[in-house]
């Protein structure tokens, strides 16, 4: 837990114990978490020079795998502490691409110094900053309450009393004898989360249990005062039958999670238990079914479920950090749905999260991608939704600069709005040097490769990203609109058809599915599926497709109804782009390059894929395709 430093220093109005782990401003202690000393401690011995983000990662976390974004939360909460932007003052200097320096002077002090960071004579104990064994814990206990006593020199009386409940709360900490027999009342400090059992025939649901073990891990590991066994150490266990006490002495923890998981078409049941290893019993257990679309959403609800099963202590900020993760967690989930009503919600928990932590970046790259999605699924016009995706992508890495998240949403504001694709690229590269992990970005730059002819790179970049969210319907199906535009229909329409066997209404894939067989002739079938979309989302996107497939389909009626739907919609945002595309099926050119050009007027999005679009090859021959090529510099 806690790092063993023994020095004492002091910068401007602060004086650091290490020993004791006490910060103190003009006297009065600071109170932070033992993370974020551990952190400042780091940080103040290495003054002046850079500390790389890995190299804090391992010094604070040695026993945990967790994410870059679980530091830069922890060193927010620092530079809260400190005062950071108070008078001017700077105390951290985030180096970009590097990791963090300490800006202030450092005084290393003497042992004779050391009496002066004691609090009225007494020193400020280790329980204060969190105990590292239950030894410590009930030490650290009687410290406190005795230096209370000497502080407020009170009553005979009311000391007596401060005693009884030092007593009492040792007890309560540390599993004293008076601890209830199955452990209800002790904190749990340590816990191994393991690989959760696939009791459904198919192997795909093996995607399923892993993907729901690491997340878990992951989710466990924002948690202060906890410490969670990494992925890597509890994977040996996978297809075991678990004996929950010898492992909890293999891996040094009080307690385990054990879960199985059964898949039946597009809904998971789930079976999660948490064991208190030292009498094994339960603390708890619970029964979850959802959706595959809800992965995220489930994986939360087990996440916090647990957390209030450990009766951890936290501190305000703390609980602050913890509230402002979860609402992420939970717009992400509404964010993946790409659905009118998940993204509106999505929006909503991404300002919550904003308001409860207005330093929490990745909630402000969140409601980024909440803004890019309105406009690809038509529901906002890019004039309104990308200046405010702009901003608040541009305000995650003022926070952090980075972020891969945010980095991820300025790409795709770059390649779809400012049309900056040297700028595009730069930030899609930039997101997945620093978190290569990271599926959106490997993505949504596929979808910029393609756009520029790359075709066998994109198809790895998607391929990419469907490896790393193999739970992700979003990631999933956007490999079949590249293998679409990479005019690899008959991989397109098999990849769609696994998809939608899962999750029949999942309407990205209906679309690119649709997409696929239309150009293979197949138009009877692409209307099918345009049509399920349509009644499924009520998309512009959806119905101009279909007015497409009525088109080519020789069914010019249909697709003249379909303009004049498109014509009266007044709620939601109607592409040119996508109304030109029912002209060039109708074979009317001029009107085709009427609403391309007002295309190129509006900035829609879409021109972006002008240059590979099977759906205006009867175009291409046209002087005025190449040069509207050109002027959205699409030519070379």
């Amino acid at each position: 837990m806690g790092q063993p430093f023994k020095h004492f220093y002091e910068f401007g109005r602060f004086r650091v114990n290490g020993a004791e782990r006490v910060l103190l401003r003009d006297g009065e202690v600071v109170p932070l978490t033992p993370k974020v000393f551990d952190i400042l401690m780091t940080l103040v011995e290495s003054s002046g020079q850079v500390v790389s983000k890995d190299g804090l990662m391992k010094k604070v976390w040695p026993d945990s795998f967790v994410e870059e974004g679980n530091l830069t939360q922890n060193i927010s909460l620092l530079r809260k502490a400190l005062g950071e932007g108070q008078n001017g003052n700077q105390f951290i200097e985030t180096v970009a691409r590097r990791g963090y320096r300490f800006t202030q002077p450092v005084r290393e002090l003497t042992e004779n110094d050391h009496q002066t960071l004691k609090t009225n004579g007494v020193p400020i104990s280790s329980a204060q900053t969190g105990p590292r064994s239950e030894s410590d814990a009930r030490a650290g206990v009687q410290r406190y309450w005795l230096g209370n006593l000497k502080r407020h020199r009170a009553a005979a009386v009311a000391g007596l009393l401060i005693l009884m409940l030092a007593a009492a709360g040792i007890i309560y900490f540390t599993g004293g004898v008076s601890r209830p027999a199955n452990g209800s009342g002790s904190v749990i400090e340590s816990i191994a989360v393991l690989p959760f059992v696939n009791e459904a025939s198919d192997t795909d649901a093996e995607y399923f249990t892993d993907e729901i073990t690491e997340s878990l891990i992951n989710n466990l590991s924002q948690l202060p005062k906890l410490r969670v066994v990494p992925r890597s150490l509890v994977l040996v266990y996978k297809g075991q039958e678990p004996d929950p006490r010898k492992i909890a002495r293999d891996l040094n923890v009080r307690a385990v999670l054990t879960g199985r998981v059964h898949r039946r078409g597009d809904t998971l049941s789930i079976q999660a238990e948490l064991i208190d290893v030292v009498n094994l019993s339960q603390l708890w257990g619970q029964h979850y079914d959802r959706r595959v679309s809800d992965i995220l959403l489930v994986q939360e609800d087990i996440s916090r479920d647990i957390f209030e099963n450990l009766r951890l202590k936290l501190s305000v900020e703390e609980k602050k950090q913890l509230e402002a993760f979860s609402l992420y967690l939970k717009g992400r989930n509404y964010w993946n749905k790409r659905t009118e009503d998940g993204l509106l919600q999505g929006v909503d928990y991404f300002r919550k999260a904003i308001e409860v932590d207005p330093e929490y970046a990745p909630a402000y790259a969140g409601l980024a991608d909440c803004y890019n999605m309105l406009v690809v699924y038509g529901i906002n016009q890019p004039k309104e939704a990308f200046p405010k995706a702009k901003e608040a992508a541009t305000q995650a890495l003022k926070i952090d600069d980075t972020l891969a998240e945010a980095r991820t949403s300025l790409a795709f504001i770059k390649h779809r709005w400012d049309w900056d694709r040297v700028g595009a690229e730069k930030e899609f590269q930039l997101a997945i040097r620093y978190k290569p992990g990271y599926a959106p970005a490997h993505q949504w730059y596929s979808s910029y490769l393609v756009a520029m002819g790359r075709f066998d790179e994109a198809i790895a970049e998607a391929k990419r990203a469907e490896e790393l969210e193999p739970l992700s319907f979003i990631s999933n199906s956007h490999l079949g609109w590249i293998l679409f535009l990479a005019g690899k229909n008959d991989e397109a329409i098999a990849h769609c058809k696994r998809l939608l066997e899962v999750d029949p209404n999942f309407f990205p894939a209906l679309r690119y599915l649709g997409l696929a067989y239309e150009q293979k002739g197949m138009h009877k079938e692409a209307i099918a599926e345009f049509t399920k979309g349509v009644k499924l989302s009520a998309s512009p996107l959806m119905i101009s497709l279909l007015g497409h497939a009525y088109a080519v389909s020789a069914n010019k009626p249909e697709a003249l109804r379909i303009l004049a739907e498109l014509d009266k919609q007044k709620q939601r945002y109607v592409s040119p782009y996508t109304v030109a595309t029912i002209y060039a099926g109708l074979g009317d050119r001029d009107q085709a390059f009427k609403w391309l050009e007002k295309a190129f007027e509006e900035r829609d999005i879409w021109l972006m894929n002008l240059k590979v679009d099977p759906q205006f090859t009867p175009l291409r021959s046209d002087r005025r395709f190449s040069d509207l090529l050109t002027r959205i510099g699409l030519a070379s």
